[in-house]
């Protein structure tokens, strides 16, 4: 169990240490050229140090705005190979290890809780983030369910916290897009087909033992307890627990937070949910994809073969033509706080300056939505018909034991 800081905040520790510090120090130590000093700095924890979690650490830690506390995982090797990482970076040995992120949670001098875990982890770690008064940054896709949607958008409202979903390709990747559409350039939207994976499956794997160090038990938090084999904890991008149901809703949901976020946030659709699941050839749907529409009548397929091709009253844009496009007139479409370019800056300056960033926690629960909603019309095989405001399917019992999941006690989520 790590040592409990004193009533003194580490920011309020690390100003106050500058009055003993020596006459010749480093420019990042005194906030010169354009650094942060340690007083103005987010204390942060990273929870999960998993596949993503290795590859987002240092850049985290790197952030001018941010001084990385320690990091926190249930399986200890991982945890320590991320303390390794951190101690190199600062030339030191003062990274910590949490076991636990109640540990975490407990300390008064951690602003920021930065969420790497698996899926089904994500909405219990927001939620109780917001509770403690920690600021969060969540790995996509955002929630596992319809039901824990809500769950983090009124946690981090009730709490008044600065929530940022994770997906950097929305911008950073898919961004151009936006000003086109939106400039009327290819007339009113009409459909969206979007290409990525399927949804999850049931995995019948083997028991293997257990490795040493590693809590298995709380690594599957609210998930039904299965027997450990490496698969359900594999971070790989090819498999592993992506593709297992009890931890997410697949390649469906992995890269649809990607795709889906990119594509509704070009069409200023990012602030609403679906109102239908169409089967393909339904009636209503005439194409061979599983498809969601909008209030306003625009259809998005889940389109295997394609990228993000969004097709218009007046002409279509996709990605392999958007890089090279022009829009005809200027448009102010919201992007990154500061001129920032990047996904992780955009939630350091909301956390400080205390806005809803780029991509607010309605943002992540809206493009989490369309990837369950896709995921429960897999599952049922009909055209449903989804009322948002009251987090159910109309006149369908079937659909609506899909929209939340059953928790394993003691990792139910509490609001």
């Amino acid at each position: 169990m790590p040592r409990k800081t004193s009533p003194i905040s580490r920011r309020r520790f690390l100003a106050a240490g500058a009055l003993a510090a020596p006459l010749i120090v480093s420019e990042r130590v005194l906030g010169l050229n354009n650094t942060v000093s340690p007083s103005n700095r987010l204390v942060c924890v990273m929870i999960g140090i998993g596949n993503r979690g290795g590859e987002t650490l240092l850049p985290f830690a790197q952030l001018p705005d941010f001084y990385m506390l320690g990091v926190c995982d249930c399986y200890k090797a991982h945890a320590q190979e991320g303390k390794d990482r951190l101690d190199a970076l600062f030339g030191n040995h003062d990274a910590m290890i949490f076991p636990k992120y109640e540990d975490v949670l407990e300390r008064s001098d951690v602003d920021v809780v930065i969420c790497t875990t698996p899926d089904h982890w994500h909405t219990k770690i927001i939620v109780e983030s917001c509770k403690a008064g920690k600021d969060v940054f969540s790995e996509k896709p955002l929630t596992l369910t319809l039901a824990e949607g809500r769950m983090v958008v009124k946690a981090a409202r009730m709490y008044n916290r600065v929530v940022s979903s994770g997906s950097q390709r929305v911008m950073e990747d898919y961004g151009k897009l936006a000003p086109i559409v939106q400039a009327g350039d290819i007339g009113e939207v009409k459909e969206i087909f979007c290409g990525v994976g399927g949804p999850p499956s049931q995995a019948y794997l083997p028991e293997e033992e257990i490795p040493e160090g590693m809590d298995w038990d709380r690594g599957q938090g609210q998930a039904p307890w299965m027997p450990y084999n490496h698969e359900r904890c594999s971070g790989s991008y090819g498999g592993g627990w992506r593709a297992i149901y009890e931890y997410g809703n697949g390649f469906l949901a992995d890269w649809g937070a990607h795709k889906f976020g990119g594509a509704v946030y070009a069409c200023g659709l990012d602030g609403e949910e679906p109102v239908k699941v169409l089967q393909p050839h339904s009636g209503g749907n005439e194409t061979d994809f599983m498809t969601v529409e909008y209030a306003n009548g625009v259809q998005l397929h889940h389109a295997p073969e394609y990228d993000i091709t969004i097709v218009g009253s007046e002409g279509t844009i996709h990605t392999g033509n958007a890089w090279q496009t022009v829009p005809s007139r200027v448009v102010d479409i919201r992007r990154y706080h500061g001129a920032l370019e990047e996904i992780r800056a955009d939630a350091a300056w909301s956390f400080k300056h205390r806005v809803r960033p780029f991509q607010d926690v309605q943002f992540g629960a809206n493009t989490a939505a369309i990837c369950q909603l896709l995921h429960i019309g897999y599952q049922v095989r009909r055209d449903l018909v989804w009322d948002s405001a009251n987090t159910r399917f109309i006149g369908d019992d079937e659909a609506n034991r899909l929209v939340s999941r059953v928790q394993r006690a003691p990792y139910t989520i509490e609001i």
